[in-house]
């Protein structure tokens, strides 16, 4: 997991030069305004999801994992929580969907770490890196727009 400013989101270029430089050419343009929807960056290869939404109390049977795609995640407007921890020991409560590319496994205490990504942050979750995004802040609004970008794990 990656956890960062946008200030800093090229210094991370190395890992995937010519997806990155695509990438921050697509988010150059996104703002808290930008329409809702799936947008094609490069095929299926890079691909964003702009949403809004409304953040929630943590589900202990919602924290997911990706294998085919690397997650970008950052928010346009609000602030929200995600929290992040290994999946090697958890129970799996919904099987790998090779067609979505998501499992999703319990939640147990203990070995999780909580970000909190706002306008001007960033974080990145390679495959099998147990996420629960989407999660309410203490003292914050609940409406968020977030862009999601997806990376195949074959462009690193």
């Amino acid at each position: 997991m990656i956890f960062d400013s946008m200030n800093n989101f090229m210094q991370y270029g190395k890992l995937a030069p010519a997806a990155w430089e695509k990438i921050l050419k697509f988010l150059a343009d996104c703002t808290e305004k930008s329409p809702a929807g799936r947008y094609e960056i490069d095929g299926d290869r890079i691909y964003a999801s702009i949403q809004g939404y409304e953040t929630h109390a943590p589900d202990p049977d919602k924290l997911e994992i990706h294998r085919k795609y690397v997650d970008i995640q950052l928010l346009l407007a609000g602030k929200e929580s995600i929290l992040c921890r290994p999946v090697d020991d958890l129970a799996v409560t919904v099987p790998y969907d090779d067609g979505k590319d998501i499992a999703f496994y319990r939640a147990a205490e203990g070995n999780s770490v909580t970000v909190t990504l706002e306008p001007g942050k960033f974080a990145v979750f390679f495959p099998e890196e147990g996420h629960m995004p989407g999660l309410s802040c203490a003292g914050a609004g609940r409406e968020v727009v977030k862009v999601v970008v997806k990376i195949a794990v074959t462009e690193f």
